[in-house]
């Protein structure tokens, strides 16, 4: 065993028993590389990457290759998901010199934490077009040894370059607008993503495909017809193709081809909890009942195979089962046979086969990938059956299938709970369960905040990024605050508790002690952090998650609205409108702060509904829950009354009230949920 022996994350755990004498990011690693007169080899992946445990296979087992490692190097492994700060910088230096990224990400560094080579996966011998492990070492080594002047020469202009990179954007920063015009990126940002959509299979570009989270929440918020079109595509593709899971719910990584068919099989919750929220919005836009089923589906996967004891949920489900990527999940053509006949009888074959698209020769190295092939209304036509006949026996195949597959080997889970994603569950199942009116999903989210406010928040008032079981242990980074300060907002649109907002608040005090950097905007890593890397990094960029800088943006200026602060406004501003720019050209980078944009840009509107938590009261609640009201302040204030949106305004003739003010002027109270609505209908013709 190494000194990943005692770790808490699964992924490093996974090489704790490597011959490679793995060490823990950490000032100790690169104080024994200091003493060793070393250079330092930094891997950084996940517990769910199936390259990650291919390289660890074929690299980091071999007793060879891990003698050169440990004569030559100090290795360092590094999960990602735990140190994000640590993955932006090491990506953006890997990107700066190969052109592209992904994992397992191999760099090597100096004693300072610079970056002087990068790459991704290595195979242990020689390939066309790629080098073997083996030789990158003894080349980085000679380098070190030889030319060590010229590689710290080259890691200082990496350096330089990687936080010039995440301090600006090129030709953006001087396109700030005045404090009273944010720009408006819209229309040319909706033009740049119509070149690149998919018009027959959704999405944007080609293959690989993954579901642009940041792009489909903007999407959603756009007055276009076509904007809704794209992310009602888009949508749809999702939920039918392969890469969701039609038996048991929950959406993989991504698809390797264009159409959604064939997943890379790794289930992430950061996927599953953006996708809820964007499928329940669309059924709520177009009443399409395939955006219900994804919806209710993912829900239930998120229950049966990612929930943890005590109200958290895992972080990923593994692509591999038994050292085979989507062993788990692929079906031969007579396999599914089979299992069809077994349970429900031959002559249900054809239907099954018609139902999830399988042939004898799948697209998946021969094999199948399960996908709505078609729905219980094409298979009624195809079938001359009655549409409820067609549901049922469909239900029928589903449970048997889903039975027969759960004999095989699972897929490994990544058990570790991680505050950031779990803000994200809890805006997710928010959002989706006020939107259906699903109690189910707003109990849920309420599981997951006390959970994580009792757990991760440690008695000094500070908050932690990871917990494995009772293990509970690094700070957390700036998108832990962003991502639960926002989704303790969107729970309190669901239930009106004002704990949630109070909450909410702490975690804005604690981004602005922590995280705001003197030049404007905000770091990624606290200052309260210390940290082997050569400088604290700043996410402007949307990746599987939204960028962490443009969240704690969102955060601070949706609690500024409730507090009539205008200076969170201000530091939202100083954020997101230099980005405009480069959301008029690459919108897919930026998706998250043309959101915002679009929220600041939207008329001032407020809600606040006052009074006792009466049935009168519930229903008033209820009727704004049940809309996206996405740029409006909305608060529920019960006695006692709290904040500048409810202050002064109390119940009307004994009964809860609703209160609207639009442009700065307010609206008489109104106490009938028909009114209400009535209000609200006539608002959102006028936009957001």
């Amino acid at each position: 065993m190494n000194a990943l022996a005692d770790a808490a994350s699964p992924y490093l755990l996974q090489h704790a028993d490597d011959p490679v004498d793995w060490r823990p990011w950490g000032e100790e690693a690169f104080a024994e590389a200091r003493r060793r007169d070393l250079p330092v080899l930094v891997s950084i992946g996940y517990a769910s990457c199936h390259w990650c445990h291919v390289m660890q296979r074929e690299s980091f087992r071999d007793e060879a290759i891990a003698r050169t490692v440990n004569e030559r190097f100090v290795p360092v492994k590094v999960d990602r998901e735990e140190h994000p700060d640590v993955d932006a910088v090491y990506m953006a230096a890997l990107q700066a010199m190969r052109g592209q990224g992904g994992w397992p990400l191999t760099a090597v560094a100096d004693h300072g934490g610079r970056p002087f080579f990068t790459g991704t996966y290595f195979p242990p011998r020689e390939r066309p077009g790629m080098p073997s492990f083996p030789r990158v070492l003894d080349a980085v080594s000679e380098a070190w040894t030889e030319r060590r002047e010229a590689l710290l020469a080259d890691a200082e202009r990496l350096e330089a370059h990687v936080r010039d990179g995440m301090e600006t954007l090129p030709g953006a920063w001087d396109q700030i607008a005045p404090d009273d015009d944010l720009p408006d990126a819209g229309p040319d940002a909706l033009a740049a993503l119509g070149k690149t959509f998919d018009e027959r299979h959704g999405g944007f570009g080609d293959a690989p495909k993954f579901p642009p989270h940041g792009v489909l929440r903007w999407l959603s918020l756009r007055p276009e017809p076509e904007a809704h079109a794209m992310a009602d595509a888009t949508l749809r593709a999702i939920a039918r193709g392969g890469i969701s899971d039609p038996l048991v719910g929950g959406t993989a990584r991504y698809s390797v081809d264009g159409a959604w068919r064939v997943p890379h099989f790794e289930k992430m919750l950061s996927d599953n909890v953006q996708l809820l929220p964007r499928w329940a919005e669309a059924w709520r836009r177009t009443g399409d009942a395939t955006f219900l089923r994804a919806a209710l589906r993912t829900f239930a996967w998120l229950e049966a195979e990612m929930s943890l004891p005590g109200g958290g949920y895992a972080t990923a489900l593994d692509a591999d089962s038994e050292g085979e990527e989507g062993a788990f999940y692929a079906w031969t053509g007579a396999g599914f046979d089979a299992a069809v006949t077994e349970r429900l009888g031959a002559d249900t074959v054809p239907f099954a086969r018609f139902a999830y698209g399988v042939a004898d020769v799948g697209p998946f190295e021969g094999r199948n990938v399960l996908r709505v092939a078609a729905d219980a209304t094409e298979l009624a036509a195809r079938f001359q059956l009655a549409p409820d006949e067609a549901e049922a026996r469909l239900g029928e195949i589903r449970e048997a299938l889903a039975r027969a597959r759960a004999e095989r080997p699972r897929p490994a889970l990544d058990d570790k709970e991680l505050t950031g994603l779990l803000g994200l569950a809890i805006l997710g199942l928010a959002r989706a369960g006020r939107l259906l009116d699903d109690a189910r999903m707003t109990a849920r989210a309420q599981a997951t905040a006390r959970h994580v406010l009792d757990k991760m928040v440690r008695p000094d008032g500070s908050l932690a990024r990871r917990a494995l079981g009772d293990a509970v242990g690094i700070e957390a980074r700036l998108e832990d605050h962003a991502y639960l300060g926002l989704g303790l907002l969107e729970l309190h649109r669901a239930d009106g508790d004002a704990r949630w907002l109070v909450e909410a608040q702490r975690r804005v005090e604690a981004i602005m002690a922590e995280f705001a950097d003197e030049n404007g905007g905000f770091l990624s890593v606290g200052q309260n952090v210390s940290d082997p890397l050569p400088f604290r990094p700043r996410t402007l960029l949307d990746a599987a998650v939204p960028a962490d800088s443009v969240a704690a943006a969102e955060l601070v200026w949706r609690v500024s609205r409730l507090q009539d602060r205008p200076e969170g406004a201000a530091v939202a501003r100083q954020v997101v409108s230099p980005l405009a720019e480069a959301g008029r050209r690459h919108p897919q980078a930026v998706a998250s702060a043309l959101a915002l944009i679009d929220l600041m840009r939207a008329p001032p509107r407020e809600l606040a509904i006052t009074g006792p938590d009466d049935a009168g009261g519930r229903e008033l609640w209820s009727v704004a829950a049940r809309r996206p009201l996405d740029a409006w302040a909305v608060q529920r204030a019960r006695e006692p009354h709290s904040g500048p949106l409810v202050e002064g305004r109390t119940t009307v003739d004994d009964a809860a009230a609703a209160w609207v003010c639009e442009g700065y002027a307010c609206r008489l109270p109104v106490t009938e949920p028909a009114a209400l609505s009535a209000i609200l209908d006539d608002a959102a013709r006028g936009g957001a």
